[in-house]
Parts: structure tokens; sequence; C-alpha cells
């Protein structure tokens, strides 16, 4: 299922949450669902965009949950997205999913999406809420970012470089998505690698894969007047996170080695 897009096979369905409620027949007998919508969060967060990123987040998902619910025969476990923003700016602190909140854009964002996620579980469904870290994939987000500057010359640590950057690879973002769906846990899952970096070290670690050098800083103040709040709250924000619930039921990470995931990575892409 799609949301906001052409439907690309025949026996895909599109939703406008916007418009409609979703169709619940399209639905009917389904073992399980994952909720990944939302609006991205790159770019200045205007007062619009900040309005986009937590509509397409908490109205879908109230949509969904409310669908789900009338179902005959309804799922058996939702994974349903959030992300690490939950957890605010908390410096070298050590943090798991049992960790309070943060403050911030991004952590109330959070906290609404999760609270409108919570209708999903029911005595018949069982809901994991997977809080997503930096995905680490050449073809897009983060790292794509990073690429282009590292590769030119002019690449380097972000603001003082200490913050820490809890990250995992798209392919163990993958097999975790799909541990969620065929294991018993519940609640809120850390959707991160057990090795999180400090932002010059893991800028250092791509520039190392890429044959190159990382040494030109981007100060913080230059973050914050070319991005503002996205800056403070996503790129200059520490989260140092533990996947203690993934770990504890059994996952084991693919790529949990900075070194070796990059490489991977980078030969995967050509």
């Amino acid at each position: 299922m799609g949301i906001g897009r052409v439907a690309r096979a025949p026996d895909d369905v599109v939703w406008d949450p916007a418009r409609s409620m979703l169709d619940g027949r399209s639905l009917e007998g389904f073992d399980a669902v994952v909720h990944l919508a939302g609006e991205p969060i790159d770019g200045r967060w205007t007062r619009a965009k900040k309005g986009r990123i937590l509509e397409s987040r908490v109205t879908t998902t109230r949509l969904l949950a409310t669908t789900l619910s009338r179902l005959q025969s309804p799922p058996t476990v939702v994974v349903s997205a959030s992300a690490i923003g939950i957890y605010g700016h908390r410096g070298d602190e050590y943090l798991s999913e049992d960790s309070e909140p943060g403050q911030g854009f991004l952590a109330d964002v959070c906290l609404q999406w999760e609270s409108a996620a919570a209708a999903f579980a029911t005595p018949l469904t069982r809901l994991a809420v997977a809080r997503t870290g930096v995905v680490l994939t050449p073809l897009g987000g983060a790292l794509k970012k990073l690429l282009l500057p590292i590769r030119l010359g002019l690449g380097g640590p972000m603001g003082g470089g200490k913050q820490w950057w809890s990250w995992i690879t798209l392919d163990d973002h993958i097999r975790a998505i799909l541990h969620l769906l065929d294991t018993e846990v519940e609640g809120p899952v850390n959707l991160v690698s057990p090795n999180p970096l400090q932002n010059r070290d893991l800028t250092q670690e791509v520039a190392r894969a890429l044959g190159r050098s990382a040494f030109i800083p981007v100060p913080a103040v230059v973050l914050r007047l070319a991005l503002g709040e996205m800056a403070e709250d996503l790129l200059l924000a520490s989260c140092r996170l533990r996947p203690q619930r993934l770990e504890d039921s059994g996952f084991r990470f693919g790529d949990p080695d900075i070194a070796v995931a990059l490489a991977n990575l980078f030969n995967r892409s050509g």
C-alpha cells in the first residue's frame, strides 16, 4: 500500500489520508501491517513543513488504527514507525527504550506519533514501535548527503562533531523490521547499531572508506543559519542509544561495525 502516489501494480492500494478514510476491505485478512508513512524531515523546517511532518505521521496513524479496529480479521501484528528523535538531545548519556523522552520538536512529534500508534494494540494485535536511527545507505538519507562534500575534499564534522549519531544500515533496518514481525517483541524498540559513533568519527570513517580526507568542519552557527531548527534537533543533537530490546530478543546485526558496514555499502553501490 502506498500513500500519496500512483498505483504501481494491479494489487497496489493507494490511499490519500487528506481525502478519505482507508477502505478496510483492502486490508481484510492480512497477517501483518508495517506502517512507515511520513513526510521527509530534511530541509528547513518552515511552519508549513513542520505541520506536514506532524500531520503526515499522526493523522495517518490514527486513520489506519481506526480502519484496522473495524476489520473482522485484524492483523496479528503491527510494526509502526517512530524515531530516535523522541529522546531529544542527551549528550553522552547512554539511552535505552526505558529512558524518558526528551525535549524539542522531533521529540514532541514522536510522542504524538506513538500515542496515536497505541491504538493498534488490542487483545488480537501485537504492536511493536520501531524507533529508527540514522539509516545508512548511499541511495539516500544522511549518508548520501555526506558523500559529495567528502568526495570533493570539503567534508568534515558538523558543529563540534562530538554529538552521538546512532546509526543502522538499511539492510539491518529491514532485517530488524522482519524480526519484529516474527518475534513476540512489544512496545518501543530502538532500531540502531550496538555501536553508536560521534559525528566526527562517523565522518572520518566515511572519508576513509572513500579514500578521502574530511577535516573541514561545518560550524554549528552555519548549520543553524542555513537550516534553523532542523539543524538543532537533527544534525547537532546527541543521541547515544542501545538496541536493548532487539538484542534481548535474539536479533543479530549483519553490519554492527561501521568500517565493514561502509565497505559493504560502497561495494554494493558500485
